[in-house]
């Protein structure tokens, strides 16, 4: 819940002069009688508001106190953000690129993605049709038009995150070829934000009719991977192993590096990754023979941060095999 008008709240300081009317002692006029017998009651009201006394129970003072709550309350105008779900033709298109599967407060991105989706699905009106669209390296339909809001719960319950980049060229296509007329059409993006400038980072995005809606999600970049991993013999010395691990947080980050060598484990050291920056990794201290090379980060035991995403904490590489090679050149130019 959210607030239109937070300053509001200030005006919940009227709670204290209310409070002190009923701390300070009542001002009574004295005058003299022939007993005090009749006046008991009168002397243990006195009592009960000598000033800076503990407050007794008094209805009157709880009911001014709602009531002032209340007020301010609804002075600072609060409402809750929903889905908006348009009306008509409805494209819901799900990130499932490798990044969704990144942790969220003890859940993955995808994860958040389909609960809103299910929202969605929920607010669905009469007439409305709705389709599923899953954003891989392949986009696929994983239910078109439809009304039935059973078969959409079980086409975004069955979308899950790949290993690559999203096609959001495909994916907005297929969007868009649900359109129609593109009249009353509403095609509803939910996805951590990467890659939404095109397949490669480019401006490549189809246009898209009628109204586009973009639903973020993710609140962290926190996340260490092992960017690239290379394997070649130099002739005449020994293999040459290039790894380059990346941290795309704002902290420093340790990890313990491993490589196994054909399946067995090599080597293991703890590195340490500057905040937004890369380490490169450079070994040749190898085996002079072996084939395939497996590189793993992971985080120490003391790390106070958790992995956020496990799919590129490992690469493999094979070994490139050293010798002469013939180099075919085409070219306008002759060799003459």
């Amino acid at each position: 819940m959210s607030f239109l008008a937070p300053l509001a709240f200030i005006a919940g300081l009227l709670a204290i002069p209310i409070l002190l009317l009923y701390m300070l002692r009542l001002r009574r006029r004295e005058v003299v009688v022939s007993s005090t017998f009749l006046w008991q009651q009168l002397l243990r009201d006195r009592e009960a508001n000598t000033p800076w006394q503990k407050l007794r129970r008094n209805l009157l003072m709880f009911l001014q106190l709602l009531t002032l709550a209340l007020l301010v309350f609804a002075l600072a105008r609060p409402f809750i953000e929903v889905p908006a779900v348009g009306t008509g033709k409805i494209a819901v298109v799900l990130d499932a690129s490798a990044s969704m599967s990144t942790a969220e407060n003890g859940e993955t991105r995808l994860d958040i993605a389909r609960r809103q989706a299910l929202d969605m699905i929920d607010t669905l009106g009469i007439g409305n049709q709705m389709t599923i669209i899953r954003a891989a390296e392949n986009a696929e339909v994983l239910a078109s038009l439809t009304e039935d809001r059973a078969a959409l719960r079980a086409a975004v319950l069955s979308a899950h995150a790949g290993s690559g980049s999203a096609n959001w060229d495909e994916a907005l296509t297929l969007a868009a070829a649900n359109a129609g007329s593109g009249e009353d059409f509403t095609t509803v993006i939910i996805s951590d934000g990467g890659g939404l400038g095109g397949r490669n980072g480019t401006a490549t995005l189809p246009a898209i009719p009628g109204t586009l809606q973009y639903i973020p999600i993710g609140q962290t970049s926190d996340n260490v991977a092992i960017t690239a991993l290379a394997a070649r013999a130099l002739p005449g010395q020994s293999t040459e192993l290039f790894a380059q691990i990346t941290n795309y947080g704002d902290q420093d980050a340790d990890v313990i590096f491993d490589l196994e060598i054909d399946g067995s484990l090599f080597t293991a050291e703890r590195q340490t990754i500057p905040a937004n920056s890369s380490l490169p990794i450079i070994s040749r201290e190898l085996p002079e023979a072996f084939t395939t090379v497996r590189a793993g980060i992971t985080p120490p035991a003391d790390s106070p941060t958790p992995n956020q995403l496990a799919l590129d904490d490992s690469a493999y590489a094979v070994r490139s095999a050293e010798g002469a090679r013939r180099v075919l050149i085409t070219t306008e130019a002759t060799a003459f």
